[in-house]
């Protein structure tokens, strides 16, 4: 029997909340832009800690501000900026596995540091796909809600997409070492060098490296403007054969500052790229607030490849940490009765477990072994 789809209703959308996924890939040819989340890392975590596949659609809130309501119980994950996360008075964590209750209403604070904080819903967001993705490009009408930001009062049905191999009870967490550096103000963005690279001098080369940027109040989904030192090109010209414009690419327009284009950047650029931001340090391009500080750092290519390596393992394939719980048991040996507590540590290494095993009243043996979570329970 079918059974009715749950939705989530938008109370309040803050400043902009949009509906976005990994991209509207492969149409950059007719002229489409890309689009999709600004911070990977965070979207596709988010979509991890409630079982979704790294394609589901999210929403991407800018500076928070937000409400929600579920009409069911339904699973969720809020990740990215550092938001505060209400449900009818009691505080929530961010970057773990969540259970927002049936009518109770989810409220998502400005941020203390960063600018956009994802929200993941269990079976994604079931909307329709165009060109093959979900994710809103509202300056060209495609994609989301009615393509368009979300406003008050929109209802959002949800999805049944799932990972078959991955099912986070709540309290799953993510390690410390998935969290993406939005917290990191000092943090130096490498970058390797761009397609036009030597089109700028030496001066110019240097003035980038050694120079410290500033977020401008003008930065938007398209690409972060920076105020700070002007880059002079050779003969003070810009100006190039259009070519592809790509996430991270550091372009540098006629007026010199520098812009570091981001997911709703235009398919092709007329100006010269002086550099490309790895994509391991992106999420920290994307999470810094007008008036934050920004720096480069130049490296070589072999150690970004590298680099994206390590980061796409980290976010796609490191294991999530399973919320602290004790199950019981009991088995029997010849004729003998045995209890056995299962207690799942904060900090599991390795896969593994614990196990106690309680042989009546004389004997206590502590014993570690790697346990099938379904066994569990």
């Amino acid at each position: 029997m079918a059974t009715s789809k749950s939705n989530v209703e938008v109370l309040t959308a803050g400043s902009r909340l949009t509906i976005q996924d990994l991209g509207r890939r492969g149409s950059q040819r007719f002229g489409v832009s890309v689009s999709g989340v600004l911070d990977l890392q965070a979207a596709v975590l988010a979509n991890r800690l409630v079982g979704n596949p790294a394609s589901s659609a999210v929403l991407e809130s800018l500076f928070g501000g937000m409400s929600l309501v579920f009409d069911a119980d339904t699973k969720i994950a809020i990740t990215g900026a550092e938001v505060t996360v209400d449900v009818d008075g009691h505080t929530l964590p961010i970057w773990e596995t969540l259970i927002a209750p049936a009518d109770a209403v989810l409220n998502i604070s400005v941020p203390s540091a960063g600018l956009y904080a994802y929200v993941a819903v269990a079976g994604g967001l079931d909307i329709p796909s165009v060109l093959g993705s979900r994710s809103t490009h509202a300056a060209s009408g495609i994609g989301g809600l009615e393509e368009r930001a979300l406003a008050s009062g929109d209802i959002l049905p949800i999805g049944d997409e799932t990972d078959e191999d991955v099912r986070p009870s709540a309290g799953t967490t993510c390690p410390d070492v998935m969290v993406p550096a939005c917290r990191e103000t000092d943090q130096r963005i490498r970058v390797t060098a761009g397609p036009q690279f030597d089109a700028f001098d030496d001066d110019a080369k240097s003035s980038f490296l050694a120079s410290n940027f500033t977020i401008s109040n003008l930065t938007d989904r398209q690409g972060a403007r920076l105020d700070g030192a002007e880059i002079p090109a050779i003969g003070g010209k810009h100006d190039i054969v259009s070519d592809p414009a790509y996430m991270g690419a550091v372009q540098v327009p006629a007026d010199g500052k520098p812009i570091v284009l981001l997911a709703d950047r235009q398919p092709t650029g007329g100006y010269a790229k002086i550099a490309s931001v790895i994509s391991a340090d992106l999420p920290s391009v994307v999470q810094k607030a007008p008036g934050s500080d920004i720096a480069f750092e130049l490296i070589e290519v072999e150690q970004a490849q590298e680099l994206a390596r390590e980061f796409n393992n980290i976010i796609l394939d490191a294991p999530l940490q399973q919320p602290l719980d004790t199950y019981s048991t009991h088995f029997e040996i010849a004729g003998e009765t045995y209890n056995v507590h299962l207690v799942r540590p904060t900090n599991v290494s390795n896969g593994d477990e614990i196990v106690y095993v309680d042989f009546g009243d004389k004997t206590e043996v502590v014993a570690t072994v790697e346990v099938l979570e379904e066994s569990s329970h």
